[in-house]
């Protein structure tokens, strides 16, 4: 019988790329943010051309906190998910890097939960 072995991509993690996690949530964010408002504020409009900016301000304001909880709880979720499944273990013995499945289900959100907290890598 065979043994098929999974390929792994190696992510080392350092404390700057907490910072690179952060721009990516805050790119999803203003993304989101703007689709959003500009749909709250057609619809609104339709409803009552006369509403008050400050409306439209504080729908801003509360879809960026929503999504950016929403982008990070993921995140974790997918995270643990993954390390549940195997799909997360450490590239070395030294701990200073971590083997992320080619096929680990929401890759991305796991790379990012991983860039987001750093301490999960012994440094």
């Amino acid at each position: 019988m065979a043994v098929i072995q999974k390929e792994r991509r190696h992510i080392e993690t350092k404390f700057g790329h907490a910072a690179q996690g952060l721009a990516k949530v805050i790119f999803v964010v203003i993304l989101a943010n703007q689709i959003l408002t500009s749909a709250f504020v057609y619809v609104v409009q339709q409803i009552d051309p006369g509403v008050l900016p400050s409306v439209t301000s504080l729908f801003s304001f509360a879809t960026c906190g929503f999504v950016s909880f929403w982008l990070q709880a993921d995140a974790r979720r997918a995270y643990l998910f993954a390390r549940e499944r195997g799909c997360v273990t450490p590239a070395d013995k030294t701990g200073r890097a971590l083997a992320i499945s080619v096929d680990c289900p929401k890759r991305w959100l796991v790379v990012l939960h991983i860039e987001l907290n750093p301490r999960l890598v012994a440094i």
